[in-house]
């Protein structure tokens, strides 16, 4: 092994902790079908993002994102997250997300005509 290795080891055994409390958390406090629905919504975002796509592709994104926000605690009716604040913010980091997106890759073919 050399340095590097194990100059990363603690940071993989960090991140692995992470990552394990955040599936505890999951498990006990949150939808797995929610947090699907997000993960696919930030895939899509992030596909938008690097490459053009389609206009249907940031509205899937933003559904997703609604629809996972939606679900996403599971609880009593006064811990849930209530449907019209759902699509409240489904819409705004959906279509900002969208719309920021598409400017910052319309800069960059900008920056790479001049």
């Amino acid at each position: 092994m050399n340095a590097a290795t194990l100059h990363l080891a603690p940071d993989h055994a960090l991140l692995l902790f992470t990552l394990g409390l955040l599936l505890i958390y999951v498990e006990l406090n949150l939808s797995l079908a929610a947090v699907t629905l997000l993960a696919t919504a930030a895939a899509l975002l992030l596909l938008d993002l690097l490459r053009p796509a389609p206009a249907l592709v940031a509205l899937a994104a933003t559904v997703a994102l609604i629809l996972g926000f939606d679900r996403l605690v599971q609880g009593p009716e006064q811990l849930r997250i209530h449907a019209p604040v759902a699509v409240l913010c489904g819409l705004v980091v959906g279509g900002a997300t969208s719309v920021l997106t598409r400017i910052a890759r319309r800069a960059r073919a900008n920056k790479a005509v001049d």
